[in-house]
């Protein structure tokens, strides 16, 4: 079997995603199977190693997905996906494998688009009965508008949360806490996405959860606590990557609370109609949990959340990789 594991992209989660894929690789290398790193940016897409080794950068050709490999043409049997931000996790590079007939690990390129947009997947899920803190809708043509007063209508008092609509890793997202914050926060926010969300504040514990379901069983992985110790008091860049939180699995919550942390998951993933794995984050004030975002092309890295959660569930990355690769090979026949 030929695995293309894609990594990289374009936007500022280039870096952890190159990470994501390279620890990927480090548990995928198997005799059964060729494993072709691929980074993609922009409109250069290279092969640089297989099988864990660095090779000179080779071209893929995109017209199908393909590329020359010591002499011999290589396609692929399944994609497997590791490019957090665009154009992984909106669905553009998820489109074009569908248009090619190729099987790849994420979800349909319409439920990666809902997902990726933080507005869209609210409203959505809004209508679902999902519980989420309140928020306004901010673009580039209107953020100088009267939306100062109607924050304050519908969100209450400070401190609210600022965030692009879409991006990860929390990149561009901030608290303010004074109205002298506020701009400069939505500034930063603009530079991730012309489209910013001002978000109610809801304290109590952060709390995530992975889960991949196939044809055949559901992996629902434990539940996840997040305590941050970076000076913004919230799970941002520093908190995630730079060892400023501590990650507890699982959660220190009740065994109730676990159980409607996980059903809640497993409900929004089929409701979204997801596929693959997903993460989803989440603030739980007593009894009530709050949903956040959902990410449908979660972190990998050996500092991310869902590896840590598969180790607790008894599992080894490498056994649940090989079952998302089955499940997406599977999920193509059917389709």
């Amino acid at each position: 079997m030929n695995v293309a594991l894609v990594y990289g992209g374009s936007s500022s989660e280039r870096e952890i995603s190159i990470l994501s894929g390279k620890n990927t690789a480090a548990h995928l290398v198997a005799p059964d199977r060729d494993v072709f790193e691929i980074d993609i940016y922009n409109g250069t897409w290279n092969l640089v190693a297989v099988n864990g080794k660095a090779t000179t950068p080779v071209p893929v050709d995109k017209n199908n997905f393909t590329l020359q490999w010591e002499g011999e043409l290589v396609s692929f049997q399944v994609v497997l996906l590791m490019v957090h931000g665009t154009p992984g996790e909106d669905g553009l590079l998820i489109s074009y494998l569908q248009m090619l007939g190729i099987p790849h690990t994420g979800c349909s390129a319409k439920v990666a688009l809902l997902a990726f947009d933080k507005y869209a997947c609210k409203c959505f899920l809004r209508t679902q009965g999902v519980l989420m803190p309140k928020e306004i809708r901010i673009t580039r043509k209107n953020r100088e508008g009267s939306w100062q007063q109607q924050a304050e209508e519908v969100l209450g008092p400070m401190p609210w949360f600022v965030k692009p609509a879409a991006g990860g890793s929390s990149f561009g997202i901030s608290r303010v806490d004074s109205k002298e914050e506020l701009v400069p926060a939505i500034e930063r926010a603009m530079q991730e996405d012309e489209v910013v969300l001002i978000e109610e504040y809801i304290e109590g514990v952060e709390v995530t959860n992975g889960i991949m379901k196939t044809a055949t069983k559901e992996f629902v992985l434990p539940v996840t606590e997040i305590v941050p110790h970076s000076a913004s008091g919230f799970f941002d860049y520093q908190a995630k990557y730079k060892g400023a939180s501590s990650a507890i699995t699982p959660a220190r919550i009740s065994p109730e609370m676990t159980k409607l942390v996980q059903e809640t998951t497993s409900f929004i993933y089929d409701a979204l109609l997801c596929r693959g794995v997903i993460r989803v984050d989440y603030i739980l004030r007593g009894t009530a949990l709050y949903f956040l975002e959902v990410n449908t092309v979660p972190g990998m890295t050996t500092k991310s959340l869902v590896p840590q959660e598969i180790e607790a569930a008894g599992m080894t990355l490498r056994e649940f990789l090989e079952s998302m690769i089955e499940a997406a090979i599977d999920e193509h026949k059917r389709v």
